[in-house]
């Protein structure tokens, strides 16, 4: 069976996504399915807004996410530092935080926010999408964040960056909308 013929055949049995779903690629980018052909399946990147074509000899062997009927949970967290934190705090805390929370399942790497929270540069308010489709996953997902939360306090102590964390983290349940 050819390469295109076989991935014809798997839309028509699985159907891991059709034109309208919004797909993540393996390299993590999140995209919307403009068209599916017989050579190629053109995906508009939500990122940049430009046309991604993948052929789908690629698209057969490679792992897709298919995040159209994902549920979106927002979580804050505040940070409160006991000092204005300097250009240099400030970046090493946005590299732990990325570090600590990319690498987790359902977190959306690219939705993460870290931001000034009061205008004090003593307190900042970072923010998370987490996806998932069932209720369990999204509570695996909370617990998994909780458990980076204390490796990016260790991470930043560690350092000398002194901080509290306000309890409970915040979550607000969303529609997805990409």
């Amino acid at each position: 069976m050819s390469t295109v013929s076989a991935f014809l055949s798997k839309p028509y049995l699985d159907r891991p996504f059709v034109t309208g779903d919004y797909i993540r690629l393996p390299g993590g980018e999140l995209g919307k399915v403009e068209s599916i052909g017989l050579r190629s399946t053109k995906i508009r990147s939500l990122g940049t807004g430009t046309i991604i074509v993948m052929p789908n000899s690629i698209l057969v062997s490679v792992e897709i996410e298919n995040v159209t009927l994902a549920k979106k949970i927002m979580v804050l967290l505040y940070m409160d530092f006991a000092a204005v934190l300097g250009e240099r705090e400030h970046a090493l805390v946005q590299q732990v935080i990325m570090e600590k929370t990319s690498s987790l399942s359902g977190i959306d790497a690219n939705s993460t926010n870290i931001s000034d929270a009061d205008g004090t540069g003593k307190r900042l308010r970072v923010s998370f999408a987490i996806l998932g489709s069932q209720d369990n996953a999204i509570e695996v997902r909370k617990r998994l964040l909780e458990l980076a939360s204390v490796e990016i306090a260790r991470s930043l102590s560690e350092q000398g960056i002194v901080f509290t964390m306000e309890d409970p983290t915040i979550y607000v349940q969303s529609p997805l909308t990409i």
